[in-house]
């Protein structure tokens, strides 16, 4: 039975996967003046919203209700430096429902793809519970943004994780826990929906196919508010319990192939909400990233295990 995704499609992410769906992916090149596949804009051509939404709500902190209320607009002298603050089109970044999820990139900044992880391994987003009540933070996010809900979500595991307590009475390591799911945010299927029409210029599927094959050993793990001290391990994890390919596309064909089977079996979610409030989790088996037999913390090393039912990928 093949594997199945569900897409975030609410408002703010049916904004963000229009962007990454219209905005061209082209040939640039990174801060370390590498080549690399990244989107090409000028302010003008993104809209109105966008700018709203990162001003106010993602570098503002305005909740979205309040934001929708308001319909505030950015100056036209403010809209040059706002793309690059909030990580140009990473949902991550622009909601702040999910600013403490977890995943992998080709680079964890600039304007380059976003659903590398996804095309590379198969796996849906590392979402982050925020289940210590203690933690100041966790508590914030529930009652000022919520946390994004869709019934067709999957939870392949529950991952345990450390991190330290912001109370200076409790300076110490606290647990925590993130889901492995099958959730894709707007921003990723908006980009797999422009590399599906895209199909025939087979030159430029090659060109991201290539930038693609820095994500087996030297992927950057996109950890952006209070990441978990055992990252790397907690990563791991996570790509052991759900990935569907050990490696990723080598050619133009093998992506087109992968970028149809996420599409065919991905169901867009439009009623998709945010809900507020703590919630206990319920006691269930957990993954331990934390314990005597996590795996070595040091970082992401480009290994995994397969994980369950692999889709087909031959050339």
């Amino acid at each position: 039975m093949p594997k199945t995704f569900v897409a975030i499609n609410d408002p703010v992410h049916a904004l963000i996967r229009s962007v990454t769906r219209h905005t061209p992916l082209g040939l640039g090149y990174s801060t370390d003046h590498h080549p690399a596949v990244q989107y090409t804009f000028r302010e003008r051509d993104l809209p109105e919203a966008y700018y709203s939404l990162a001003a106010f709500h993602a570098l503002g902190g305005l909740s979205l209700r309040s934001l929708r209320r308001v319909r505030w607009r950015v100056r036209e002298c403010d809209k040059a430096d706002i793309p690059a603050r909030v990580n140009y089109f990473d949902a991550v970044k622009l909601d702040r429902r999910c600013a403490r999820d977890l995943r992998l990139k080709i680079r964890r900044n600039g304007p380059g793809l976003l659903a590398g992880e996804l095309l590379c391994f198969g796996t849906g987003m590392l979402r982050a519970r925020n289940d210590d009540p203690a933690e100041q933070i966790h508590r914030y996010l529930w009652s000022q943004y919520g946390r994004l809900h869709t019934r067709h979500e999957i939870v392949y595991a529950r991952i345990r994780a450390l991190h330290w307590s912001s109370l200076p009475l409790l300076y110490k390591t606290q647990k925590e826990s993130f889901d492995s799911t099958n959730v894709i945010y707007g921003d990723a299927l908006g980009e797999l929906e422009q590399l599906w029409e895209r199909r025939a210029d087979t030159v430029f599927l090659g060109l991201v196919a290539e930038a693609l094959q820095r994500m087996r050993r030297q992927a950057d793990i996109a950890a952006y508010l209070q990441p978990p001290l055992n990252l790397g391990a907690v990563i791991r994890l996570h790509l052991r319990c759900q990935a569907l390919w050990k490696t990723p596309p080598a050619s133009a064909r093998a992506l087109l192939r992968r970028v149809e089977y996420i599409l065919v079996n991905t169901t867009v979610d439009n009623l998709a909400s945010a809900r507020f409030g703590w919630r206990q989790p319920r006691p269930e088996p957990k993954a331990w990233a934390g314990g005597s037999w996590s795996a070595d913390q040091s970082g992401y090393d480009g290994w995994l295990q397969p994980g369950g039912n692999e889709a087909p990928d031959s050339d």
